[in-house]
Formats: structure tokens, sequence, C-alpha cells
């Protein structure tokens, strides 16, 4: 193989050197690692209070809001909001009577009011009409965790 004539003179000048380093992966940080680990952790207990899960990371509440939004691009108690509410949606069978106060309780949401505000902020839509969607648009074995078709 025959290498680029130019290439000498950009290493000379350090300019190819330069490139090669912005473009070789750099170690990750200890922040994106503890955010790593933050992630993996709500995943595996969306309950997990965040104070805890700080605890556990051996830094501040504050210190990990700040990091895991500067990295992650959102707060970890909305990640965890977020994932919760994946879980509650994954239980839910839209074809059998479905326990919204059971249910609401058991993925850490204790008032009617802020179970359903979190619902319609991420569903765009009330867990009544959530149901309802989803069986005016799939069968049982069609019917999917998560989606909502427009009616």
């Amino acid at each position: 193989m025959t290498a680029w004539p130019a290439a000498a003179g950009l290493r000379r000048e350090g300019s190819l050197d330069g490139v090669e380093k912005a473009l070789s992966p750099e170690p990750p940080s200890p922040a994106l690692l503890r955010c790593e680990r933050a992630v993996h952790t709500l995943e595996a207990d969306p309950l997990r209070p965040i104070a805890e899960l700080a605890a556990s990371l051996d830094i501040s509440h504050g210190h990990l809001d700040r990091e895991f939004t500067e990295i992650v691009g959102l707060g970890p108690r909305v990640l965890s909001r977020i994932l919760r509410l994946r879980a509650l949606l994954a239980a839910i069978d839209v074809y059998a009577p479905v326990d919204w106060p059971g249910l609401a309780t058991a993925y850490g949401w204790f008032d009617q009011s802020h179970f359903i505000r979190d619902f319609r902020r991420h569903t765009g839509v009330t867990p009544s009409a959530y149901v309802r969607a989803q069986r005016a648009a799939f069968t049982p074995d069609q019917a999917a965790p998560g989606f909502t078709p427009e009616m």
C-alpha cells in the first residue's frame, strides 16, 4: 500500500496527529460512567428513590440531578417516571378490567391526580382514553403497550 505523499508534511506540521487524536476515542469520563450506572439502575428498579440512587453512586442528590441532566438530557426523576409508566403500560391488559388505582399505587403514584397528569404527559391521553383507543384500533392479539392510536 502506498502512503499519501502529503501525509509526511502534515505529520511534520502536527496537523495529522491532531486529527488522529481528535478522532480517537477517549475513555469515558467518570460522570458518563455514573450516569450509565444510574440509567441501568433505574431501568432495573424505576421505583428506586433518586436520593438513594445518588447515595449508591457516592454523590449528592443535586450533583446527580445536574450531571444526569447534562449528560442524558433529562433529569433522573423524569426518566424514572417514564420507566414507571412504561412498566405500567406493559402490565395492562386493555381487554380486561383495569384496576387503575391498584396499578398506580403499585408503580409509585400515591394519588390519582399525579398519576393521570403523568399518564397524559407521556402518552397524550388519559388512562381511560388510552384503553378505549387500544380497544378500538387493535384486536386482543395486536394490542401493544405504549402506542396510543389517534381516534
